[in-house]
């Protein structure tokens, strides 16, 4: 029996919102309850604790779509993915961490990385790996799709656990952002839409860390500009004259100044612009009762003026036309 299910306004699924608690269950029993538990919301682990109390930790899950939030309140305890467990509960995802109190450790790929309150740590759930907490802890998890993941950003390997500090310069400005999805009132989702605005700020908070972590940012000042920009494109991309030399205009720099920031990004800002404005689209289209709108309306309310255009970009970028797509999701 999962404890404590949340009724949901807005309509959402009923097991959006889930938690459960081992000391809902008898002390011996704790531990295989936890991982019977975390198997079927996260990954299939092996835990241990050296607490003379057992395992005590409370585990909460809300489901926004695609990304999955699991925050994690316990005592002093361990947990493995072991090659085993890898094999008998597969799962293809990425789990961006925050911890937010205590201190723990990411043993994987032969390396030990000791995490401290405030940072965030990036690795995936394809590989081998211990995650520990010596006491009293708090950590939220982030659980991305690993397709969706290599979609956005096809070469960052996380062969090793991607550490943030929360006390760098350089680096905690991830820690930061984060920090403030984190800190956001759950209660407050309660449509579609605004779930969707949430992933998408998770989604901002990748691609500053991953800018970090390949080089492309070169300074806190550059990291910050660069989001800076990510941001009035996301806010934005209604506007159909969104375009490079009118962002560098609205952020008071060159235009060259402007491509510098993003130079050897995957995509050109335009490319960058167009893929959001497609991936907008897409979300809309997946959830016809949310928005009940045609597919020309879509296209034209996210900035496209050339419904023959949209739709080659689209078969292009999904492979499958807007109206099969629209189809199959009314189905």
């Amino acid at each position: 029996m999962i404890a404590g299910t949340h009724a949901v306004p807005g309509g959402a699924k009923p097991d959006r919102l889930i938690s459960f608690d081992t000391r809902d269950v008898a002390v011996d029993d704790r531990i295989d309850y936890w991982e019977e538990r975390c198997a079927e919301r996260v990954v299939g682990l092996h835990c241990t604790s050296m607490s003379e109390s057992g395992l005590e930790a409370r585990f909460e899950y809300c489901d926004f779509g695609s990304i999955k939030m699991i925050d994690i309140t316990g005592n002093q305890h361990v947990i493995e993915r072991s090659p085993l467990l890898l094999r008998r509960f597969e799962k293809d995802s990425v789990f961006m961490t925050f911890l937010r109190k205590g201190s723990a450790f990411v043993n994987r790929a032969q390396s030990c990385t000791v995490v401290g309150e405030g940072d965030v740590v990036i690795y995936d759930t394809n590989k081998p790996y211990m995650h520990g907490f010596p006491a009293q802890m708090r950590h939220v998890i982030y659980e991305i799709p690993g397709a969706h993941f290599r979609e956005r950003f096809p070469r960052w390997e996380l062969n090793e656990a991607v550490r943030f500090d929360a006390l760098l310069n350089t680096t905690r400005i991830v820690s930061r952002a984060l920090r403030e999805v984190v800190e956001t009132d759950l209660r407050l989702l309660e449509t579609p839409a605004q779930r969707q605005l949430h992933e998408e700020r998770l989604w901002t908070v990748l691609e500053t860390a991953h800018a970090l972590s390949n080089g492309k940012a070169r300074s806190a000042y550059h990291t910050a500009v660069r989001e800076r920009v990510r941001q009035y494109i996301e806010a934005n991309l209604h506007d159909p004259e969104l375009c490079p030399s009118g962002i560098s205009r609205e952020m008071g720099m060159s235009l060259r100044q402007l491509n510098r920031l993003f130079e050897g990004d995957a995509n050109t800002l335009t490319s960058m612009i167009q893929t959001r404005r497609l991936q907008r689209c897409h979300a809309d289209l997946a959830r016809p009762s949310h928005y009940p709108k045609s597919i020309s309306e879509t296209a034209f309310n996210w900035g496209f003026r050339n419904l023959s255009h949209f739709s080659r970009r689209f078969r292009a970028e999904f492979g499958v036309s807007p109206s099969a797509f629209a189809e199959m999701a009314r189905r």
